[in-house]
């Protein structure tokens, strides 16, 4: 019997066939009692280790970590600040078509067409915001700015219109501003296009010239072979016409780092492409030719000196220009391990309301602007209002160089070119923490004439990783530094911007804005005579690729702000501190005699206090200033003004001279900071959108707004320019890695006292008592021994 049973099971084979999953195997019944034995053994110490770690871990640690994001809410009736929605632009744009301000003719081209170029929410006056807001007066409505451009007009012009009110029925629009001059008109991609195109087609020409002295390369409008070399483009100024220069690179990741000796201007006045013309071309500084045709017979002549690449220079340079890690590099010690991060323990302290956020006191709104960028309105600090607009207005360049690209023929640059409310989205987990809440805009393509939503905001709480404030004695306490951070970026050509606007627990504001990317440089050469015996080292920078220096610039980041203390009726002082003996300092205030009461030094420092009574651009100062915006009218307990003062990350003026062209159209390169009163109509510190073309008569700018008012106890607007003058370096390349300008908003006398102490704060008794623990500190703390000797202040 008990064989036949044995001969019922299936037996295993002595060979195993190959096994895969739909196969069963054999196992011998003792290796699966090991199975069992093992199996049961790891899940008992699983389920130890499990309820052990419950019973011992912190509490802090019992929380959930699935990161859940901030209240999303909807505020009806809208905000008057926040950004223009999906369905607000395409009810403008389709206003637009039936009420035949712009065309959707597609028999036409989008250049020859009526269009929309651009569109943002249109802020209404002040007067009908506060008005609103403060008074319970009317809701002022949603209205929208639109740029149009009538290319189909006889003669074509420009025009800015107000169309609104939006959600709302019959919908009508209003002009805000007509430019008569179509060829001082905005930049648009349907624009760029083509003068690429004509640009490319004229030095097709020359690509006799281009393959023998650039490895090969050449230019073309249809073929993309393996060197094919591009035609870039930068707008110029001009008292007349319309202007741009065109120059050549090798196309890669890196593009504005390989600039090629190759330059020209093309006008393209007009809209008849037909008529625009490249001329003055320079090959290798030798120039101008009047055409690309005269340029070709020098070269076929032999009276054009040369410049040529190596052999292969091309596609080496093109595997060499990457921002990846580099392979052939090891990794830094335990570089593979994550590294550490910060996380909500019990979820966002913040909340998000359509484009209103509130945290701890604090409250603003956001908004963004399709040409000028990112603002914040209406912030206020437990319900008292500080500011009413911190706006990002202009992003401006001036590059130096002798050579083609950055630098050459003036290079004067305007981020507002690209539209700085334009975005790409951000980069999840780079850009922001992955707990952040990320905020929607729509921005709006010129080109297809529709809305498209970016994930461009994003919202957190960031732990400061360093105390707000500390003291050890009797009692060590102090605060952790927590701060609201609402981080915007900015992908603008080759360079990327970080616009970051904190909020911190004691009243403070801070606004950075972070410059990285790519270098844009101009072409170097060993042999140049302009050079001295240094050839890497070059008056407008070093050598930081085979071909290519990175020349100076700055980046100028212009902001409006409008600081409104509790009230709008302010005033501007400058508080200097002076040095000098103690009969200087008592006569600084009054006419009495000064008599010294036991000093051994008959020399100090003091504090001189100056009004600015009329509107003004200031600099900053060699001596140190404090800037500060107080309300007369308002006094805290202690007697004193409540304010403001503005501090700046910048430490240096200027060095160009004033006669500088730039200057004339971007007058706020001259200032560190300028006082205005407001006006409704002076909403941004330039028009260069327009005035690139005509650097030297603007439409608008702040020389417009600073014409010598009375500000004193009035509603002050301040102009706060920061400045970033970047020397590159070979640490920038291939890619820079910016730091952080920026301005200080921070309370002067505004409280009472540190406006903190309504914060759980950390108290332990130097015995290691736990008084007060808000962060769930559960290590060892170190107990200062009795035996120290030093004075016990606590």
């Amino acid at each position: 019997e008990m064989a036949s049973e044995l001969d019922s099971k299936p037996r295993c084979p002595e060979t195993l066939p190959d096994i895969t999953f739909k196969e069963k195997t054999c196992i011998k019944k003792a290796w699966r009692h090991v199975v069992v034995v093992l199996m049961s053994l790891i899940l008992g110490m699983g389920i130890g280790y499990f309820v052990g770690y419950v019973l011992h871990r912190d509490p802090a640690d019992d929380r959930s970590h699935q990161y859940p994001q901030a209240q999303h809410a909807r505020r009806s009736p809208p905000s008057v600040f926040s950004p223009l929605s999906y369905e607000e632009i395409k009810s403008v744009v389709d206003y637009c078509e039936q009420t035949n301000i712009t065309s959707n003719k597609r028999t036409m081209t989008i250049f020859h067409r009526n269009k929309i170029i651009s569109l943002s929410v249109l802020i209404p006056s002040k007067d009908a915001v506060l008005g609103y807001l403060d008074n319970n007066g009317a809701y002022p409505g949603r209205y929208a700015r639109v740029y149009v451009d009538k290319a189909m007009e006889n003669p074509p012009y420009f025009v800015e219109y107000q169309i609104g009110p939006l959600h709302q029925a019959p919908m009508a629009h209003k002009v805000l501003r007509t430019v008569r001059d179509h060829d001082r008109r905005p930049r648009s991609t349907a624009e760029f296009s083509k003068i690429s195109a004509i640009a490319t087609a004229e030095f097709e020409k020359l690509n006799e010239l281009f393959e023998e002295c650039f490895d090969g390369g050449t230019v073309s409008i249809k073929k993309r072979g393996e060197k094919q070399l591009r035609v870039s483009v930068s707008s110029l100024s001009s008292e007349v016409g319309r202007i741009s220069t065109v120059y050549l690179l090798i196309p890669g990741k890196l593009s504005t780092s390989d600039i090629l000796p190759v330059f020209a201007t093309i006008s393209h006045a007009g809209l008849d492409v037909t008529k625009w013309k490249v001329f003055d071309i320079y090959f290798f500084r030798q120039g101008p030719f009047a055409t690309t045709d005269d340029l070709l017979t020098a070269y076929k002549t032999g009276n054009l000196r040369l410049f040529k690449l190596p052999k292969e220079y091309i596609n080496s340079i093109k595997t060499s220009r990457d921002y990846t890690r580099h392979s052939n590099q090891p990794l830094r010690e335990k570089a593979h391990l994550r590294p550490p991060k910060t996380i909500e323990p019990e979820g966002p302290r913040y909340t998000v309301t359509d484009y209103m956020v509130e945290w701890m006191g604090w409250s603003m709104e956001l908004s963004m602007n399709n040409y000028h960028g990112p603002a914040i309105f209406d912030i206020r600090y437990k319900g008292e209002r500080l500011v009413y607009e911190n706006s990002l207005n202009d992003l401006s360049l001036l590059y130096s160089s002798l050579n083609p690209g950055a630098g050459l023929t003036l290079t004067i640059l305007s981020d507002m070119v690209f539209r700085l409310g334009t975005f790409t989205s951000i980069i999840r987990g780079l850009d922001c923490p992955e707990y952040a809440t990320i905020l929607n805009v729509t921005t709006f393509s010129e080109s297809r004439q529709k809305p498209f939503i970016r994930e461009a905001i994003c919202v957190y709480e960031a732990d400061g990783q360093r105390p707000l404030w500390r003291h050890s004695g009797y009692v060590n306490s102090g605060m952790n530094h927590n701060y609201l951070n609402i981080r915007i970026p900015l992908s603008l050509g080759n360079y990327d911007y970080t616009f970051d606007f904190e909020f911190h627990l004691d009243g403070k504001m801070w606004t950075y804005a972070t410059a990285s990317g790519s270098l844009f440089t101009a072409f170097w050469f060993d042999g140049d005579d302009t050079v001295g015996s240094e050839k890497s080292r070059t008056q407008f920078g070093y050598r930081v690729a085979e071909h290519s220096i990175g020349s100076i610039h700055d980046h100028l980041f212009s902001f409006k702000v409008d600081i409104d203390v509790v009230s709008r009726n302010n005033t501007f002082e400058k508080i200097h501190w002076r040095g000098g003996t103690i009969s200087e300092a008592v006569k600084s205030q009054t006419n009495k005699p000064a008599d010294i009461y036991g000093t051994p030094f008959n020399y100090t420092r003091y504090l001189e206090f100056e009004k600015i009574r009329e509107e003004k651009g200031l600099v900053i100062e060699s001596k140190p200033v404090v800037w500060s915006v107080i309300n007369e009218n308002l006094r805290n307990k202690w007697g004193n003004f409540r304010g403001v003062r503005i501090e700046h990350t910048q430490e240096y003026q200027e060095v160009l001279p004033q006669d500088h062209p730039a200057f004339v159209a971007f007058p706020q390169m001259k200032y560190n900071l300028a006082i205005s009163k407001h006006h409704d109509g002076e909403d941004y510190v330039d028009t260069v959108q327009y005035d690139k073309q005509r650097l030297h008569d603007p439409l608008q700018n702040l020389n417009h707004f600073l014409n010598d008012e009375n500000i004193e106890n009035s509603d002050l607007v301040t102009w706060v320019s920061v400045r970033f003058l970047h020397l590159p370096t070979n640490e920038d390349f291939p890619m820079t890695t910016g730091a952080p300008r920026g301005f200080l908003i921070q309370p002067m006398n505004f409280f009472h006292d540190t406006p903190t102490f309504d914060m759980p704060q950390y108290d332990i008794y130097k015995n290691g008592t736990i008084k007060n623990n808000p962060y769930f500190i559960h290590k060892q703390h170190s107990i200062l021994p009795e035996d120290i000797d030093r004075p016990d202040y606590a």
